[in-house]
């Protein structure tokens, strides 16, 4: 077998499996988690995300996985009585801008 046809192969089953990940597996995934965000980075539409980021408790840095602009501090969790989704969030994680290991939108 010859370098280009493995090469044409290869990347026929990369297109393959974009189009599983966008038809199968992106359409499953709960929002506002890590794993969502990174699969959105690998196929290079992370573009519109929010780009906030903080610290946790384990020293991890978490980025927010909201769509970008809907940051709103007066606009805060249920936890706190208020609307839901003013605030930053990833996974369980939820911040404001206020707090000292915030970056907030911070270019990645």
């Amino acid at each position: 077998m010859h370098i280009a046809d493995v090469r044409q192969r290869e990347r026929a089953d990369l297109v393959r499996l974009e189009a599983f990940v966008r038809e199968t597996v992106l359409p499953r995934m709960h929002p506002n988690t890590t794993a969502r965000r990174q699969v959105l980075e690998a196929l290079g539409e992370a573009g519109g995300l929010c780009t906030a980021r903080t610290v946790n408790s384990d020293g991890d840095v978490i980025v927010c996985t909201r769509d970008a602009g809907h940051y709103d501090p007066d606009d805060q969790p249920t936890f706190k009585d208020g609307k839901p989704g003013g605030w930053h969030k990833a996974d369980a994680s939820i911040w404001n801008d206020l707090g000292a290991a915030c970056i907030p939108h911070a270019a990645i």
